[in-house]
C-alpha cells in the first residue's frame, strides 16, 4: 500500500499558525492504474484549467480567483476539477489520513532531532500502521512524501527510519517499510497531486474558510474509523494545545 503525503501551512481566523500533513492510501494493485484513472478525471479540463503536462495544484484550483468566478458566473472549472478528484477518491474508497497540528513546536512537519521523531509523525504512523494491520490484510505501507528541501527530506527520513528501526514502539509498526520515499509531484505523480488537493481542502477548512464547506463534507467521508485492540481509531488527528487546556 502506498500512502502519498503532502503538507500545507496556514493560519486560522484567530491568527494561530498551523500545519497539515495529509495523504491518500492507495493499494499496491491499484497504484499502476492510478495514473490512468486520474488522467481520465483531469483530461476534460485540459486547456481550460491546465495544460496536459501541467501539475494539479490545490492552491490554484481552490484559490480566491476560483470563488470569485463562482460568485460572478455561478461556476468554476477549477472548482469542478477539485470536486471530481475528491469524488474519485471517495468512489475508489481510498482512505484519507491527516494530522492537523496547532502546536507551534511541531506544526512545521520538519524533525529537528533525528533520534526523536516528532509527535505529528508518530500520530500519522500509528494510524497508518494500525489501519494496514487491521483493515488491509497486513499490507506493507510505503510512505511517499512530496519533495521539500534536501535538509528537511534528510532530517525527516533519518527520524522516521530511526523511530521504526530503533525505538521499541516503532519496531512494533511492522507494516510500515522503514525507508520513506520522497518524490516530485510535478513529474506526473498523480498520487501526490491528489494529496495536494486533499491537504488544501483540509487546511482551508481548519483555517475557517466557509467557501470550502461542500468539498470538506465530501472529503470527510474518506476518513476511516476502525478498531485496534481496545481502542477506536480515526484517520484524522487534530493536535490543538488550546483544546487540551480546557
Amino acid at each position: 500500500m502506498f500512502v502519498f503525503l503532502d503538507e500545507s501551512f496556514r493560519q486560522d481566523k484567530r491568527g494561530r499558525k498551523f500545519g497539515v500533513l495529509a495523504g491518500v492510501a492507495v493499494p499496491e494493485k491499484a497504484a499502476m492504474s492510478l495514473q490512468a484513472a486520474v488522467f481520465a478525471v483531469r483530461r476534460p479540463y485540459h486547456d481550460r484549467v491546465l495544460p496536459e503536462e501541467g501539475e494539479i495544484k490545490g492552491a490554484e484550483l481552490l484559490g480566491n480567483a476560483t470563488f470569485k468566478s463562482i460568485e460572478k458566473q455561478g461556476f468554476s472549472y477549477q472548482y469542478n476539477l477539485a470536486e471530481e478528484l475528491l469524488q474519485f477518491t471517495i468512489r475508489a474508497r481510498y482512505p484519507i489520513f491527516a494530522v492537523v497540528c496547532f502546536d507551534p513546536g511541531f506544526h512545521s512537519f520538519a524533525c529537528r532531532d533525528e533520534a526523536l521523531l516528532d509527535r505529528t509523525f508518530k500520530c500519522l504512523l500509528s494510524r497508518v500502521n494500525r489501519y494496514a494491520e487491521c483493515c488491509n490484510s497486513g499490507a506493507i505501507v510505503k510512505l511517499v512524501f512530496d519533495d521539500r528541501t534536501h535538509t528537511i527530506n534528510r532530517d525527516n527520513a533519518k527520524a522516521i527510519t530511526n523511530f521504526l528501526v530503533k525505538s521499541p514502539v516503532g519496531r512494533g509498526y511492522t507494516n510500515i517499510l522503514p525507508y520513506p520515499f520522497f518524490a516530485v509531484s510535478q513529474a506526473h505523480n498523480y498520487g501526490l497531486q491528489l494529496a495536494d488537493v486533499l491537504v488544501t481542502v483540509i487546511a482551508k477548512h481548519f483555517a475557517g474558510d466557509k467557501r470550502i464547506d461542500a468539498l470538506w463534507n465530501l472529503l470527510y467521508g474518506g476518513f476511516v474509523s476502525f478498531q485496534s485492540g481496545n481502542r477506536r481509531w480515526k484517520s484524522l488527528k487534530v493536535l490543538d494545545p488550546d483544546k487540551n487546556k480546557k
